[in-house]
């Protein structure tokens, strides 16, 4: 009975040896600001698409009415994703949580425009008044948009602590 509990000891001993249970903390991934990540992402998503994206221009490059001006939505994201960036969390938790609301708000109501756009272009390709090359070049440009943005929310999610 002795050898069996020893033996169990030592099993124990050693799993807890081997998976190497430090308590330290490594917040380097938090330390990356989103607009970094955002501009990593970008350039990594614009090398991938460029031939794709190629093909497709010379189809939506057809009509003037092509070329929609994603600009502004451009400028908000990074607007709220600098506000992010230069947030500071505070030791007080009903602080943290109001920075926290008042910046997501942001980003949800960037998200809501961007849907309802997406939601514009669907409708129009649907009844026609769209080529399907311009909606898909659309499609890319609102989804590269959400990417950005869904970095910026988990930026804001890991410097306040908080998995909305």
């Amino acid at each position: 009975m002795k050898k069996l509990l020893l033996f169990l000891a030592l099993t124990v001993f050693a799993g807890f040896a081997l998976t190497g249970c430090s308590q330290g903390t490594d917040n380097s991934a938090e330390a990356t600001t989103t607009q970094e990540i955002a501009s990593d992402a970008s350039d990594t998503e614009n090398a991938a698409d460029a031939s794709t994206e190629q093909a497709s221009t010379t189809a939506a490059q057809k009509s003037d009415d092509d070329n929609y001006d994603f600009s502004s939505y451009e400028e908000r994201i990074e607007k709220v994703t600098k506000n992010v960036n230069n947030a500071k969390a505070s030791s007080n938790y009903k602080t943290n949580q109001d920075r926290y609301y008042s910046l997501k708000r942001q980003i949800d109501a960037i998200e809501d425009d961007l849907d309802a756009l997406d939601d514009t272009f669907e409708h129009s390709y649907e009844s026609g008044d769209m080529t399907f090359e311009t909606y898909q070049a659309r499609e890319r440009s609102i989804d590269k948009l959400e990417d950005q943005l869904e970095l910026s929310e988990d930026a804001l999610e890991n410097k306040f602590g908080i998995d909305d």
